[in-house]
């Protein structure tokens, strides 16, 4: 991989290439800059100064160990890179092929937010299955779309990829319907600047950055970068960074289009779905030696007094948010299946991690640790270049230590409440001599849970959350609904079956779920189709197990399957 040494500042553009705005600019250092030492961690802005771009070494050793695990999780969606060469003269065919490779790119992106890697892969194999085209997908009908996604959650991103596929059909254009410019790609429903850059780098080549929550925490810790990585201000100067990296590993604009910029966006996002963890294993990171936040963290274990510089007024860093030390007295945030999974058992733990592992321990001025010397912690923020210097190993304890600190970075924020709800979902069966029939209505198509069918509910305060009121509440409710022929007044209230609660993203809702009926004789012949909004139809019960319910909604028929049986 040929790559040009960065100019004395790297200054990229935040805005499209179409739009000019200002530049951010981080300078490179004249000289190495020491470790930010905390709690002050007082550094220069050039502090952040990708030290990725400076050592090739560095980023040949991330394209190389994402290499030796880019099979481990059996991701059906990474394939080969499809060199356009190799099609000289076959235009057509060459369209048709990539077509495929973007749109299942695309389709897993959005199969992949939100989602785990392991609940995605059957459902991406079904997807593409059922249409291997991004023309099979234009074609199919809106439920079908929905029918197929169900249990994924985040349903509107289903109809995002039907609204998009036909979109670009309707593109109509001659080789490939799939755009490669990642500018162009934003221009389609439901793609955002994430899913665009993936496309046009792993897709075709294109040296275009992601940044998605892993790239973030990966690019926080890189750069030494104590903020908020959902800030926007943060977040735009991450993108920028992002997009300085891939054009200098791709080589850029000297080499257009190659396998290395979706290898190396992949790398990235793997690092930080693996390695780069909210509970990080530095031990296994091939990027450790130009980690700021690992050179700071091991300066830290180490208990040794480096001169921290003080930087120009001028010059100092007005990014980074002042430390809050008193993080690294409770465990980490983030998944790890080591956690204690007794409520007893983590209270022990955080009681223990406060007595034992508070941050104080480690800003006492003290003599190394046997074993350790001050050069152990060298870095190539120090006047020591990689690979000039071999790192030691550091002991169990110090390693503990300093991956404790690395899951500071990014900054934590408290996360908002989530609102509470309740709701009566009234399950209303219309039992005939020979059959019953049940009766389900259709969600808006914008909003939560767009176009899936639910059974009738309505919310209600909370302060009057009384089996009595629910009662009332639900009674008034369904007497009110509108369906064709049937006189809903008429339902009889059968039991209240129970009360589930279903959590989303931002709301926590619980179901109170009652059993209506309604019967009627053979001389009776209402109209059994509804009109009007919202859209409600009447389900024989064979027929529920094939409607596009929410998860919710088919705990709540789970609850009259069970009262049937």
């Amino acid at each position: 991989m040929t790559r040009k040494r960065p100019s004395s500042s790297t200054t990229v553009s935040r805005a499209p290439k179409k739009k000019k705005q200002d530049a951010f600019t981080i300078p490179r250092p004249s000289s190495p800059v020491a470790p930010a030492v905390p709690p002050s961690r007082a550094h220069p802005i050039s502090y952040h100064h990708p030290l990725l771009l400076e050592y090739q070494s560095s980023c040949n050793d991330l394209l190389a160990w994402f290499e030796s695990v880019e099979e481990t999780r059996n991701m059906p969606w990474r394939k080969e890179w499809i060199d356009p060469e190799t099609f000289a003269g076959k235009e057509k065919e060459l369209g048709a092929v990539l077509a495929k490779r973007a749109y299942e790119v695309w389709v897993s992106e959005v199969m992949l937010q939100q989602t785990r890697v392991s609940t995605v892969i059957p459902y991406f194999k079904n997807w593409i299955s059922k249409w291997p085209t991004v023309q099979d997908l234009a074609d199919a009908s809106h439920d079908d779309v929905l029918n197929v996604w169900k249990g994924l959650g985040y349903y509107s991103r289903a109809t995002r990829l039907h609204q998009g596929a036909q979109a670009f059909v309707a593109r109509k254009s001659e080789s490939c319907p799939i755009p490669s410019s990642a500018e162009e790609l934003q221009e389609f429903p439901g793609i955002g600047k994430y899913t665009a850059g993936a496309i046009s780098s792993i897709a075709f080549g294109e040296a275009e950055p992601v940044l998605d929550g892993n790239v973030a925490r990966v690019l926080s810790r890189q750069l030494g970068l104590y903020v908020d990585a959902k800030d926007k201000k943060s977040t735009d100067l991450l993108w920028i960074v992002a997009d300085q990296l891939i054009k200098e590993v791709a080589n850029y604009p000297e080499t257009m289009k190659s396998d290395v910029p979706g290898k190396w966006n992949q790398a990235l996002m793997e690092l930080g779905s693996t390695i780069c963890t909210p509970r990080p294993k530095c031990d296994e990171c091939p990027i450790q030696k130009t980690c700021r936040v690992y050179t700071e963290g091991q300066a830290l274990s180490n208990k040794t007094k480096r001169a921290s510089s003080i930087p120009d007024i001028e010059d100092a860093c007005t990014l980074c948010e002042q430390l809050d030390t008193e993080d690294l007295a409770a465990p980490p945030e983030g998944d790890n299946e080591d956690e204690e999974s007794s409520a007893t058992a983590t209270k022990k733990k955080k009681v223990q991690a406060k007595k034992n592992n508070t941050i104080s321990n480690y800003f006492t001025a003290a003599t190394p640790r046997a074993g350790v010397t001050a050069d152990s912690g060298e870095n190539v923020g120090d006047t020591q270049t990689p690979g000039s210097k071999k790192r030691k190993s550091p002991a169990a304890e110090d390693l503990k230590a300093i991956t404790t600190y690395c899951s500071l970075f990014p900054k934590k924020v408290a996360k908002k409440k989530v609102a509470e709800e309740d709701c009566v979902v009234c399950i209303v069966e219309v039992q005939m001599p020979t059959q019953s029939k049940w009766l389900i209505e259709q969600r808006p198509a914008k909003g939560l849970l767009g176009s899936l069918w639910q059974f009738p509910q309505e919310a209600f305060p909370a302060s009057k959350n009384t089996p009595s009121y629910r009662k009332a509440s639900a009674q008034k409710f369904i007497s009110t609904l509108q369906t064709g022929q049937i006189d809903m007044s008429k339902a009889k209230f059968v039991a209240e079956l129970d009360s589930l609660v279903h959590v989303f993203s931002h709301l926590k809702l619980t179901m109170h779920v009652s059993l209506f009926k309604l019967e009627l004789t053979d001389d009776a012949s209402p109209d059994m189709a509804p009109a009007g909004v919202p859209a409600r139809k009447w389900v024989d019960t064979d027929a529920m197990g094939d409607q596009t319910l929410s998860t919710g909604m088919r705990r709540c028929w789970e609850l009259v399957q069970k009262r049937l049986s």
